[in-house]
């Protein structure tokens, strides 16, 4: 019985030891802004209004860098994240901005990634937050991956040839302060 609890002990210590010392290394591998972004494919959106918005009506497959606009936002979340859920309606009205401005809106373009979720996840966050803009599944996590594994919610702005332009990590909590980074990006584009 003591050696049971020594081992469990120790088992503790050694699991507590690694959770403190890998947010040292998280990140290491991580997006960082200008660095290109190796090729990523996410699909082809199901619905005719997605593929138009995405202008890849005639495409099998559809890659970031397929995509005609300057900019792209991609929204990395999770089902399962609550945080993610904070940040929905942000980047909802993030999206609306865009959309009132014909300009923009022909030339940034808004994707969402369900890191680990399945079509069926992916569609769940969608309509729960009346999302307006094409998300994609990553059931396996390989646009994850490709990403260094970011926490959930990231943020991430390229530009048309995958340079990475900006990235945010966790909740934007000033998304006037995010549309104003926008509009700078776009205009040095």
């Amino acid at each position: 019985m003591t050696m049971s609890i020594i081992r469990f002990c120790r088992l503790f210590f050694y699991l507590y030891l690694v959770s403190a010392i890998t947010p040292c290394f998280a990140g290491t591998n991580h997006v960082t802004e200008g660095m290109v972004l190796p090729r990523i494919t996410l699909g082809v959106p199901l619905d005719e209004s997605a593929k138009e918005y995405l202008g890849v009506k005639k495409q099998k497959l559809c890659t970031l860098t397929a995509i005609p606009c300057k900019l792209i936002i991609l929204e990395i979340f999770s089902l399962y994240c609550p945080i993610c859920h904070k940040q929905a309606p942000v980047i909802k009205s993030i999206y609306k901005y865009i959309q009132q401005d014909p300009e923009l809106y022909k030339n940034i373009k808004v994707i969402g990634v369900g890191a680990g979720n399945n079509l069926r996840e992916v569609s769940t966050f969608k309509e729960h937050f009346k999302m307006l803009f094409p998300v994609f599944a990553d059931h396996d996590f390989s646009i994850h991956k490709k990403l260094g594994e970011p926490r959930t919610p990231a943020t991430i702005v390229v530009n048309s040839k995958g340079k990475v332009l900006y990235v945010q990590s966790g909740e934007i909590e000033e998304p006037e302060k995010f549309i104003r980074l926008l509009r700078n990006l776009y205009d040095r584009q």
